[in-house]
């Protein structure tokens, strides 16, 4: 009995210590990753919500020596026109080209691309697919030649004659928010054709027979199973389209005036062109990241609220 003990004990003891060794094994893996979000993530958010209660600036006496100032780049934010402005914005541009363009055209194309019978499915996805991999830059130097005076747009239009006009001139924030669809709707086209895929085909076809349309199929069947794979890419988008930044900057530049500056733009101005006022820039960055954190709760929780299946 003591020799099957001891055995037992032995056997139990090898195997805690192969446990300890993978353990320690995939901490050492994990070790670069982390050594890398602590510094140029944790770091820098530390950085910047310590700047945003000074009066740091990148020229003049700010430059090299600053102090803490509480609250006032916060209360001096809040009478300030422009950030408003960059805040309505920036929620006209989220809510017209990620919410309701990238996600509901990416929504129409995934179901177009599961129907068998219609043909040319391969040469929208791969000119989705290639909006979506052309980097920032090119596609914000791309569209600024496409909607000029001169570009193709115009030309396109003149056919149907329609007179020529400066589109980031007179109608920037429509311009820009269709070349944000454009380039990002190729994502929601992604995982909800993922999403669809992973939906059983008998459930098709028992609606079906029972005599379900498209609409009736779409509402009761594929709606509801997909609805948290909905919520995942609102929230996906409207934290990148928040955030989105270079390809509006190539374009526009934020103007005309202000009228296609977003948060990110205001950001940029304040911080890297004069009065350069880091200090300031970086209160407004904190504060746009505590409304969009808010907006991604408030999703979560209507998810919540709502009956969803799947």
């Amino acid at each position: 009995m003591s020799t099957s003990r001891a055995l037992s004990y032995n056997f139990s003891k090898k195997i805690k210590n192969v446990l300890r060794s993978e353990r320690a094994l995939a901490y050492l893996f994990l070790l670069p990753t982390l050594i890398m979000i602590f510094a140029f993530v944790i770091i820098p958010a530390i950085w910047g919500l310590w700047v945003s209660f000074t009066p740091l600036s990148l020229v003049g006496k700010y430059a090299m020596k600053y102090d803490f100032i509480g609250l006032k780049n916060y209360i001096k934010l809040i009478s300030d026109a422009d950030f408003y402005n960059s805040i309505k914005i920036s929620f006209i541009f989220t809510i017209l080209s990620a919410l309701i363009g990238q996600a509901f055209l990416g929504l129409m194309l995934a179901l177009v691309m599961r129907e068998k019978a219609i043909k040319g499915k391969s040469i929208v996805a791969i000119t989705v697919f290639l909006a979506w991999i052309i980097p920032e830059v090119v596609a914000g130097y791309m569209w600024g030649v496409f909607a000029s005076r001169e570009g193709m747009m115009n030309t396109l239009l003149a056919l149907l004659g329609m007179p020529p006009r400066n589109w980031l001139y007179d109608l920037p924030l429509e311009t820009i928010i269709i070349a944000n669809i454009w380039r990002g709707t190729a994502f929601s086209m992604i995982l909800f054709m993922a999403a669809l895929e992973g939906i059983p085909h008998y459930i098709y076809e028992a609606a079906e027979i029972d005599g379900a349309s498209w609409w009736q199929r779409f509402r009761y069947i594929i709606l509801p199973m997909m609805a948290y794979v909905i919520l995942v890419d609102f929230i996906l988008i409207t934290i990148w389209t928040f955030n989105v930044f270079t390809m509006i900057f190539v374009m526009t530049g934020g103007g005309p005036g202000n009228a296609t500056e977003l948060w990110t733009i205001f950001v940029y101005r304040r911080a890297f062109q004069p009065p350069y006022e880091v200090g300031y820039a970086s209160a407004a960055a904190n504060l746009m990241f505590l409304i969009v954190f808010l907006i991604i709760l408030s999703y979560i929780y209507v998810s919540k609220k709502l009956r969803w299946y799947g």
